[in-house]
């Protein structure tokens, strides 16, 4: 592809302003009047790398394709059944029998049952959206015994 690296870039920037696209129209309008890609990177906040790829996505593929934003990765998904997932935590606090469960032991039920892989920090997020606290009480060891416990009280008191 040809590229017309006469485009003027100026006029396009006070045309489009700082929308989404206006930076990059302005590193190529200060590359073109003559600055480095070293000064335009110290004026714009910007890596080499990024000024560097908007240069070459403009000499290779046009003005149209430099001014295209693709988008990102996107969010990762949502539990559509936020009361299955209250239960299914609930049901695993049950099962234990005594003791917490970790966010670490819900990440992997959630892995298992929906799979949906989470970061433990992108779990506490979700918990969060699901009103679940973390303030709780002292635990329960599994293999306490309240009676023996009273006795113990009733004895030494």
């Amino acid at each position: 592809m040809q590229v017309n690296w006469n485009d003027d870039f100026e006029l396009l920037y006070k045309k489009m302003g700082q929308q989404k696209h206006g930076i990059r129209l302005l590193a190529l309008w200060k590359i073109q009047s003559g600055l480095s890609e070293t000064s335009v990177c110290d004026l714009l906040h910007k890596t080499h790398a990024t000024i560097r790829k908007w240069r070459r996505t403009y000499e290779k593929e046009g003005l149209e394709s430099l001014l295209q934003i693709r988008s990102g990765r996107g969010r990762k998904s949502r539990f559509i059944k936020t009361e299955q997932l209250k239960k299914d935590i609930d049901d695993l606090q049950n099962k234990r029998k005594g003791g917490r469960i970790r966010c670490q032991d819900i990440v992997e039920m959630v892995a298992q049952k929906y799979n949906v892989h989470y970061s433990r920090s992108g779990m506490y997020h979700v918990l969060h959206r699901l009103n679940f606290s973390w303030i709780t009480s002292r635990s329960k060891h599994p293999k306490q015994n309240p009676e023996t416990q009273e006795m113990f009280k009733k004895k030494f008191t």
